[in-house]
Order: C-alpha cells, then sequence, then structure tokens
C-alpha cells in the first residue's frame, strides 16, 4: 500500500478523535457569521476525501492523463468569486507548469493565501456527530480499500491536471490531501480556542 496512505490514515484518525472528544453542542457550535463548525469541517473533509477517491476512479478508468476544469472543481481565491474564477483557468495552468509540487503542497498545508473551498465540498448543517465519526472512518477504509485493489501497470506515472492544483500523480494528490486536512485541524483548534466556545465536557 503507498505511504501517503499510511500518512493520510495517521491524519483522518486525529480528525476522528477530535469528533469523539467533543459533545454535540460543542461539534455544532459556530463561532461567527459565515464560518463553519468543527462538525461542518469535518464534513467538508469527508465530500473532498469523496471528491478525491472518485478522481482516482475516473484516471484508472481512463488509463491516460486527464484534466480538470474549474467549472468541475471550483477551488477559488477568497479575493476572486467563484463565478469570475473561470476566466482565470489559462493563467493558471501556465503559472503552474513552474510551481513545484513541494509548494503546492505548503500552500495547501498553511494558510498564506486564503482560498475558497470547492462548491462540490461545501459542508451540510444539522450534522450528527456521532454519524459523522463513523462516515470518516467509512471513508477512509473506502479509501483503503480501493488502493488495496492492484493498480494498472504504469497507473503511477498517469497525472491529474488541475489548473489551481497544477498536474499531480495520485501520490502527490495524496500529500496535497494530507497537507489539506492538516491545515483544517489547525482551523479545528482555533474553533475550540475561540471564545464562547462550550466548555461543557464529555
Amino acid at each position: 500500500m503507498l505511504p501517503e496512505l499510511d500518512r493520510f490514515r495517521l491524519v483522518r484518525q486525529n480528525t476522528i478523535a477530535v469528533l469523539n472528544e467533543l459533545t454535540d453542542e460543542q461539534a455544532l457550535w459556530i463561532p461567527r457569521r459565515a464560518s463553519w463548525s468543527i462538525a461542518q469541517i469535518g464534513d467538508h473533509l469527508l465530500t473532498t476525501e469523496e471528491m478525491y477517491r472518485s478522481q482516482f476512479a475516473r484516471l484508472i478508468e481512463h488509463g491516460d492523463n486527464i484534466e480538470i476544469s474549474l467549472k468541475e472543481v471550483s477551488v477559488a481565491f477568497a479575493a476572486i468569486p467563484h463565478d469570475v474564477i473561470p476566466f482565470f483557468e489559462l493563467p493558471f495552468r501556465m503559472f503552474n507548469q513552474f510551481v513545484p509540487h513541494s509548494l503546492r503542497e505548503t500552500i495547501v498545508r498553511y494558510p498564506m493565501i486564503a482560498s475558497l473551498n470547492p462548491q462540490q465540498s461545501q459542508p451540510r448543517e444539522h450534522l450528527d456527530r456521532a454519524k459523522l465519526s463513523q462516515d470518516l472512518a467509512a471513508a477512509i477504509a473506502a479509501t483503503e480499500e480501493f488502493f488495496r485493489t492492484p493498480l494498472p501497470p504504469g497507473v503511477d506515472r498517469l497525472t491529474i491536471n488541475h489548473p489551481i492544483l497544477g498536474n499531480n500523480t495520485i501520490q502527490q494528490l495524496l500529500r496535497i490531501m494530507v497537507a489539506h486536512e492538516q491545515r483544517h485541524h489547525e482551523q479545528i483548534g482555533r474553533v475550540r480556542a475561540a471564545a464562547g466556545f462550550p466548555r461543557n465536557s464529555l
């Protein structure tokens, strides 16, 4: 199994452990208007993993490098509205040809640039903390099961190209997934440290 998958499992276990430490009130508490609760952060991580897994399956089924448009996965920056971002697709693709993967991973890991999540991974409301924890565990199990199936020869050299995330192999995208979840762990920490966060414990 891929070593990147082992790292992802450990990061996911931390996500689940945090959810299991919280009461329902704490998990659903929102620090301010237009921000996310910890449960919503977890739901975003869940839908993001499902989105990546579907792209992995698409890559293997296609058997060749694939390109994903900003309309498909609409990652954006806070300063650029979602409905405008598709006009920047070509400049982003050209720029990303010169950006090393390590830098893209760092940008995902640390909030140096304010970004907007894809609309496909927008979290839901009225979440059930216990069920979300179970769903997150089931999701990482499904991803591990996906990679237990022998992959076609040469698939490790195939890439998924996205205007903002760049051109990445499956292994590189798994590292981006790890960095993304770690970034949101820090967001969870900020929610728990916010004034007004419910202090009752389990």
